[in-house]
């Protein structure tokens, strides 16, 4: 029998709530504000930047590595403040962070100043407000199918849009006015946030404190570590992610050295951008359907496939084909990964489990790209590097197949994702 909600509902009733869909369009506004100020405003920021402060093209691009290995490193971190104060208080202070931090930089003096600013405030603040957070608070809502939830979530739409919108506001007004409205976008983000709950109240379970929020027991660090179906996890969808972001960040000179002009070559990302709200969502119905594991062996062979399809062509029709087709596995693994990590753990256990993937997942997702641009220099060309991740990729989607649907860990993860029976205040 399932437990049943205070009003006597099952809990897979609760999916399609009033309640459970509010809570997913505030994971949906959380998530798509921070990652799309973080990461997709920042493209359009370089240049001023350098023009602003005389720095190098290196320099400038910097501020985005810094924050993203920031949001990395800080990710036990925040697994334990969601454990031990809730999602509501922790996406707050992330938003307040953020605030501050694109605030600062709409006065800031220097680049040393722009890129401190990126490492600590905004590098924080988008891991307490971002993909994490707002994906355990859409997969707490909807535990019995977290699939579509998480789809919806991670759509990564102001990533597409605040390019453009963020261009033109700089052409007229100045890069401070566009940081400005970055730090505006968070503030008026704190009344959503204010109506966060950490899940809705079960019968059998203890009530969430005054700030929507339950403490449960989490699985040890060490029997985490210590689990083969982690590292599994970790390796393969780690891998897949770090494709996706070489892919974004060499395709333009990929197809350029295959003979595409700048300008269409250029296009291809802005396909892959636009992919990438479909793969989202596409990923999610896929997990309520076929299971997470399997879901990402499809993301695995559409990496795979793209980067074939890209290695034996020059003509750019079947290059926008494989763009988009990288664009939509790429943002496919997140929500594969939070649904597969919710059944492999246990539902409470998400805040652990996923601060310690982001954690051990740094290696491969800051490391390959780079690593790709030195292989191309030593080849002379990005066929080595293209065969790398179609070898690489078909590999993850036979570590996936080896993976039963949604099979537990044992009894001894089980019972350490039970509630305590006092609430964390």
């Amino acid at each position: 029998m399932h437990a049943r909600t205070k009003d006597g509902a099952s809990p897979s009733a609760s999916v399609g709530s009033h309640a459970a869909r509010w809570m997913v369009f505030r994971a949906f506004l959380t998530q798509n504000v921070s990652i799309g100020s973080a990461y997709g405003a920042f493209g359009v920021t370089v240049l001023p930047l350098q023009e602003q402060f005389g720095a190098s093209r290196g320099a400038a691009a910097l501020g985005l590595a810094l924050c993203v290995l920031t949001t990395g490193l800080s990710g036990p971190l925040i697994g334990a403040m969601i454990t031990r104060i809730g999602l509501r208080w922790t996406m707050m202070l992330g938003a307040t962070l953020s605030f501050i931090g694109y605030a600062l930089l709409a006065v800031a003096p220097d680049m040393v100043t722009v890129l401190l600013l990126y490492a600590l405030p905004i590098g924080l603040g988008t891991a307490m407000l971002g993909s994490f957070p707002s994906s355990v608070l859409a997969s707490n809502w909807n535990a019995q199918n977290p699939g579509p939830a998480l789809g919806i979530t991670n759509m990564p739409l102001l990533l597409a849009l605040l390019p453009m919108v963020g261009l033109a506001l700089i052409q007229d007004h100045g890069l401070g006015s566009f940081y400005l409205t970055l730090a505006a976008l968070h503030l008026l983000l704190l009344p959503v946030i204010h109506g966060v709950s950490d899940g809705p109240e079960v019968i059998g379970k203890p009530a969430p404190d005054p700030h929507g929020h339950v403490a449960y027991k989490m699985p040890a660090v060490r029997a985490v570590l210590g689990s083969p179906a982690f590292w599994a996890m970790t390796i393969g969808a780690g891998y897949l992610s770090a494709a996706g972001i070489t892919g974004v960040s060499h395709l333009v000179a990929f197809a350029i050295e295959r003979g595409i002009a700048a300008s269409p070559a250029a296009l291809l990302l802005s396909i892959m951008g636009g992919a990438a709200i479909l793969g989202s969502l596409l990923s999610g119905m896929l997990c309520g359907r076929i299971g997470a594991s399997q879901t990402l062996v499809v993301m695995s062979c559409g990496l795979c496939a793209s980067w074939i399809v890209l290695l034996s062509t020059t003509a750019y029709p079947p290059m926008a084909a494989a763009a988009l087709l990288i664009g939509m596995s790429g943002a496919g693994v997140y929500p594969a990964v939070n649904m597969l990590a919710s059944r492999l753990f246990g539902q409470h256990s998400l805040p652990r489990i996923l601060g310690i993937y982001g954690l051990a997942t740094l290696p491969l997702t800051f490391s390959l790209p780079p690593l790709a641009g030195v292989l191309h220099d030593a080849a002379g060309g990005y066929g080595p590097v293209a065969w790398f991740i179609i070898g690489g990729t078909a590999l993850v989607a036979i570590l996936f197949l080896t993976m039963r649907r949604g099979a537990p860990l044992g009894r001894a993860v089980e019972d350490a994702a039970r509630p305590e029976l006092s609430c964390a205040n």
